[in-house]
């Protein structure tokens, strides 16, 4: 046999044909797609947590933020803040105001008196409050401002917000007899922050008066306190973009029973950052969603795991 035959004989006998490289590449194929399917539930797992352990975090603020606040029964979910005491208690509409507004800002400032003392007043003269936080007019033309849902629950447990160089920070509360909103460093104990809001997440400007919060998913929370579910019973938040209402209970004898009925409802969107609408599509331990309903992967502090699936 000559070199030449032997060497041809050992090339063919050693290279890949064809089909063989198609196979592994398949096989290649196959296991990749596996790996990656894996990862992605790992990681969908691991903000599922990290989406729970955060409701559970904000419910332990609230309880902080309710003791520290005077012991308040409750931290509402609608709130109209005004910038002096006669704006705040006038019985006479404000600019712009309705007859629902003006019996919500009448509302917060009694409850403000409960929360900071009977004595608040505003600081300067004329004396005002400044809920923006210090650099920030204000009232910015707008007499008060309504607060509704996670942009109230925000409020309460922040406090009083500036603009840091990595983004807005909170400041809780200047423990003031007469001006909670005074900023950091004129007084020496401050209430709160009861919550470290990661700056990135934080939705809304200080300019405004108005921050809300995202979830781990990038998507919004929902925040209905106890005393306010009736109010968003069948009526959609005035100042949210979705049609989401505080949860019943349908396994309860009286109609109007709410979950939560003595403490408030905290719904978290989920991967798909849209809600369900809430109301009573969804049965306590029922898993009622269906998989590819918009509230399947929706968390909330009533639920252990995500409302399409049974408690865990």
């Amino acid at each position: 046999m000559s070199f030449a035959r032997l060497q041809t004989r050992t090339r063919s006998s050693s290279a890949f044909t064809l089909v063989e490289l198609m196979i592994v590449i398949a096989i290649v194929g196959i296991l990749a797609s596996l790996v990656t399917v894996g990862v992605m539930k790992a990681l969908e797992k691991g903000k599922m947590v990290s989406a729970r352990l955060e409701i559970s975090q904000l419910e332990a603020a609230v309880a902080a933020a309710k003791n520290d606040l005077n012991n308040v029964e409750t931290l509402p979910s609608r709130i109209r803040i005004a910038y002096n005491v006669a704006s705040f208690t006038s019985s006479t509409a404000l600019a712009g105001e309705t007859i629902a507004d003006v019996n919500l800002r009448l509302a917060t400032w009694g409850f403000f008196q409960r929360a900071f003392g009977k004595v608040i007043s505003g600081t300067g003269a004329p004396a005002i409050f400044n809920w923006r936080g210090a650099g920030n007019v204000p009232n910015l033309g707008t007499p008060a401002i309504t607060l509704e849902g996670m942009d109230a629950l925000v409020f309460w447990l922040g406090g009083i917000p500036i603009n840091g160089s990595t983004g807005v920070k909170f400041t809780g509360f200047a423990a003031s007899r007469t001006d909670p909103t005074l900023p950091e460093g004129t007084v020496t104990k401050r209430k709160g922050p009861y919550y470290e809001f990661e700056p990135a997440r934080v939705s809304g400007t200080t300019s405004n008066g108005k921050l809300g919060f995202n979830n781990s998913y990038g998507g919004p929370y929902v925040y209905y306190a106890r005393d306010d579910y009736k109010y968003f019973d069948g009526v959609a938040p005035a100042l949210l973009p979705f049609p989401v209402y505080p949860y019943r209970d349908p396994t309860s004898a009286t109609a109007s029973s709410f979950l939560n009925s003595k403490t408030f409802q905290l719904i978290s969107s989920g991967q798909n950052q849209v809600f369900g609408p809430g109301g009573v599509n969804w049965t306590p331990g029922s898993g009622k969603y269906a998989i590819d309903a918009d509230g399947y992967d929706d968390m909330a502090n009533f639920s252990s795991t995500i409302l399409g699936k049974k408690d865990e």
